[in-house]
């Protein structure tokens, strides 16, 4: 599939006027064409023609509305609400563990998914899922009893989990293996590119209006959700032929899938401990109102957007495992820095604190979607794909709300528990006491669920992908990308380099640069990190 739908080269530097060479180089190469040669797909047997190019254009379009729509209802702005209704910890856990005890539904629906057509699948179940956030959002405008929301919201989730495996197994055999990491991540990008101004603008009427927002939030979804069927509608349906009853049975046969899941599940375990009560350790704990939670969700989505441009390509050239194991590495740092945000008390540094655990959620909560689905469509049959989803997100669904419940349960065990490590500093000039460490409520259950992440990243690395790289390549790579674009930043805001031409050098080598939208991985020795650049790492 040469002409591939991304249009990247390998970018230049100048150091005779840097900053002008690099934001016209930029801005050409955003000017890419999205669709070049892919053309009409040939026709297989049973098969109708389809349109690629116009199928991949819709579900671009799909993307982009669909994650609006999900951006409005993560578990953070849910579990704000709830908060704000003074739910308990342990109803917020069982709430949001309703998204993974829905998934259980993928096994029948992956059936029906291998004898009828994917497309009807996904549309019906899909407009049900969507017209129950309408229902959501007439339950808070007549501040019913908390029992309707929950209600519909298990509706909603319960039949967008039926579409999610005749929608993955649909667009394994729709997309080409050649560029499916790739765009996966780009439509996943400009969709959170869109959505971030939907969450932008709601920080902005949350600040103004507070909880009354709620009702025009879920509204919004709603609206985001029926545009997106539209575009649904517009990709061609893609006949699978029959695959016999025992396609069910094969994944449990595959001993790699088994170790694959094995990792991926006890990982979704731990960070559905901590998740949930991200948003409400900083509205009841830290006392920040909502807006600040919804800001930092809008952070989370730069992030996403940044790590979603560099991850692509790598998990299509360097494999999805180490993608996924970085990801993992992250929730433990960021489920171990909010530990230090409050001592005993919030401090100067617990916003910028924030900021950071925000900046690595943004990696953590998208970057595994994608290599998850990719690597499953690399060791699925064609054909029979839909059981490894389906079998793959029941496994982590029962995992992650069992990891939610958990958390309920240990949040209101631990809810008065308090730990602390003081240093006593006594001179002539008088006594100071300085908190060294301090751990309480919330705190406990980030630990745990951090320590078990780690856990998960020791049995991820027994599934063995074919062709994948290990993770300190992975590392570098990332480390490249980060460091090229603090560079072209700094160049773009004449903010003077150290050592420029060690950075000019190191950036050319890297054949790298995700905010220009360019990155040409290779599959090279890689070339050693200047002296200038590694310290500290």
């Amino acid at each position: 599939m040469e002409g591939a739908f991304l249009n990247f080269s390998r970018p230049t530097f100048s150091t005779t006027n840097p900053a002008v060479t690099h934001l016209k180089s930029a801005t050409a190469r955003f000017k890419y064409r999205m669709f070049t040669s892919h053309g009409r797909r040939p026709r297989m047997d049973g098969e109708e023609e389809i349109d690629l190019d116009r199928s991949l254009r819709n579900l671009l379009f799909d993307g982009l509305a669909s994650q609006i729509m999900f951006s409005l209802l993560t578990v953070s702005i849910i579990s704000s609400y709830l908060a704000s209704r003074n739910a308990s910890p342990l109803l917020i856990g069982l709430v949001a563990a309703t998204p993974y005890l829905s998934q259980l539904v993928q096994i029948p629906s992956a059936i029906f998914a291998e004898k009828f057509s994917r497309k009807k699948l996904s549309l019906v179940s899909n407009a049900v899922s969507r017209i129950s956030l309408l229902a959501m959002a007439f339950a808070v405008l007549s501040a019913s009893d908390l029992v309707m929301f929950i209600a519909f919201f298990a509706i909603y989730n319960v039949f967008k989990e039926i579409s999610t495996a005749p929608w993955s197994s649909w667009m394994r055999d729709l997309i080409p293996d050649s560029i499916r990491g790739q765009y996966y991540s780009t439509r996943m990008a400009y969709g959170k590119l869109v959505s971030l101004f939907a969450v932008l603008a709601f920080t902005v009427i949350f600040n103004l209006l507070g909880s009354a927002t709620f009702p025009l939030l879920f509204s919004t979804a709603f609206i985001a959700g029926m545009v997106s069927l539209y575009f649904i509608n517009g990709i061609d349906d893609v006949k699978v032929g029959k695959t016999g009853r025992r396609s069910l049975k094969a994944p449990l046969k595959n001993r790699n899938f088994l170790k694959l899941i094995s990792g991926t599940s006890l990982w979704r375990f731990a960070s559905e401990l901590a998740l949930p009560f991200y948003s409400v350790y900083i509205i009841a704990v830290l006392k920040y109102p909502v807006w600040i939670v919804i800001a930092l969700t809008a952070v989370s989505q730069l992030s996403s957007i940044y790590f979603l441009r560099i991850s692509g390509r790598i998990m299509d050239r360097f494999g999805n495992r180490p993608v996924l194991a970085l990801s993992f590495t992250a929730f433990s740092i960021a489920a171990f820095l909010f530990t230090f945000t409050t001592m005993p008390e919030r401090h100067l540094f617990t916003l910028p604190l924030l900021v950071v655990i925000y900046v690595l959620d943004g990696f953590y909560t998208s970057v595994p979607g994608i290599a998850l689905m990719n690597v499953v469509a690399k060791i699925s049959p064609k054909g029979s794909s839909a059981s490894y989803y389906a079998l793959n997100y029941v496994i982590n669904s029962v995992f992650g709300a069992a990891g939610s419940l958990t958390g309920g349960i240990v949040a209101s065990f631990f809810v008065s528990a308090n730990f602390a490590v003081k240093i006593d500093i006594e001179s002539s000039l008088g006594f100071l006491e300085v908190p060294a460490l301090h751990f309480a409520s919330y705190d406990f259950l980030f630990l745990i669920s951090a320590a078990i992440s780690l856990a998960a990243i020791k049995m991820l690395r027994l599934f063995d992908e074919e062709n994948a790289k290990d993770e300190q390549t992975v590392k570098v790579e990332m480390k490249r990308a980060v460091i090229t674009d603090i560079c072209s930043l700094m160049t773009a805001m004449h903010i003077p380099l150290p050592n420029t031409s060690n950075y000019v050098k190191f950036a050319n080598q890297s054949g790298f640069s995700a905010l220009s939208l360019n990155y040409q991985p290779s599959l090279e020795p890689l070339p050693s990190i200047p002296e200038d650049l590694n310290k500290g790492s």
